[in-house]
């Protein structure tokens, strides 16, 4: 239990942008470090963590410890990768909250924001390696893409529109 809030509290720690920028840590550590749980696991967690109200990173956390030690593996993961942001914040308001009008700390967050885009774009990237295996999951990746670029379509109408028409198509193809 303490090295499964260590892990979630080093993840918290040294990932910034969010629930999506922690997804590379959480892969490397969870998957490849701790061998904790496999690739598939962790594309159901995350795609059961976004339709979840609440933060990916807190939600794949809680979802990654019950799987681990039950109801007390996943206070404790939730509580490790919310520590650390707890922990800077109170220190940020505490005493630089005048410091962000500071040139320097501006040319600090471009940076960090670029930094965090990448991160992002890396996980679309993985996630979509063993999501897009075939034309009819290609083309609800293209659908929902355009649909929340271009239309700015609500990503909750989105998952219940192709969870619900998922459901509905294979049950028909499958004839039951």
């Amino acid at each position: 239990m303490l090295e499964l809030f260590i892990t979630f509290f080093k993840i918290g720690m040294f990932t910034f942008g969010g629930g999506y920028a922690m997804i590379p840590l959480i892969e490397r550590e969870i998957i490849y470090e701790k061998k904790w749980i496999d690739r598939d696991e962790l594309l159901e967690i995350i795609s059961i963590s976004q339709m979840t109200p609440g933060p990916i990173a807190i939600n794949a956390a809680t979802f990654i410890g019950k799987k681990r030690y039950g109801i007390f593996g996943s206070i404790a993961a939730t509580l490790g990768v919310i520590a650390p942001s707890l922990l800077v914040i109170i220190i940020i308001s505490a005493f630089f909250t005048k410091s962000f009008l500071n040139p320097t700390m501006q040319k600090l967050f471009i940076g960090l924001r670029a930094g965090i885009a990448a991160l992002i774009l890396s996980s679309v990237i993985k996630l979509s390696k063993n999501t897009l295996i075939d034309k009819f999951s290609s083309a609800i990746f293209l659908i929902s893409l355009l649909g929340l670029i271009l239309f700015n379509v609500s990503p909750i109408f989105l998952i219940l529109f192709f969870g619900i028409g998922c459901i509905i198509f294979f049950t028909i193809k499958e004839g039951k």
